[in-house]
């Protein structure tokens, strides 16, 4: 949006420095030579006769075409940057809305730590839950493995692990 504001101000300062130089009268009032076509007719009107010469000629100030070049450059930046932005609109949105989904699963996830875990409290937790934590003991230490709940959660690969003291699993494996 900046950059389109900032070629519609240098189209105004060019056609303020145009008049500057070239006089009011030549904006205001403009004659033919500066921004329309010259043409000279040279014609008869009789039955039977063509036109017999046609001179066209075209005169423009450079400081507006420069500006008209930069104004259909800047909109054709600004045309073809608009699905990006638009993608990364969409993707910020989804980001956040992931974010806040992380942090949800995080907080329903969350179990509090304990010095010692008996095989009978760790069974409530060995997947079944979609939200739940997961706890997996090995060596007498526990680990809540809810972010691989694809891999321990409720018929997944190591789901015979969840909930229970699993280091002979890992010892034979």
């Amino acid at each position: 949006m900046s950059l389109l504001l900032s070629v519609i101000l240098f189209q105004l300062l060019s056609i303020s420095l145009l008049t500057h130089f070239k006089g009011i009268e030549s904006f205001a009032f403009p004659k033919r030579r500066h921004h329309y076509a010259k043409q000279t007719h040279s014609m008869t009107f009789q039955r039977g006769q063509r036109l017999d010469r046609v001179d066209t000629q075209l005169t423009v100030e450079p400081t507006i075409i420069a500006g008209a070049i930069a104004t259909a450059g800047a909109a054709a930046w600004w045309v073809s940057g608009s699905e990006e932005r638009e993608k990364k609109a969409k993707y910020s949105e989804w980001e956040a809305r992931e974010r806040e989904n992380q942090l949800e699963r995080e907080s329903l996830a969350y179990i509090e730590p304990k010095e010692q875990w008996t095989e009978e409290e760790l069974k409530p937790y060995n997947g079944d839950d979609e939200t739940g934590p997961i706890l997996l003991a090995v060596k007498g230490d526990v680990f809540n493995v809810w972010k691989g709940r694809n891999f321990y959660g409720k018929g997944a690969e190591y789901n015979i692990m969840a909930g229970r003291d699993a280091t002979r699993f890992l010892a034979k494996n």
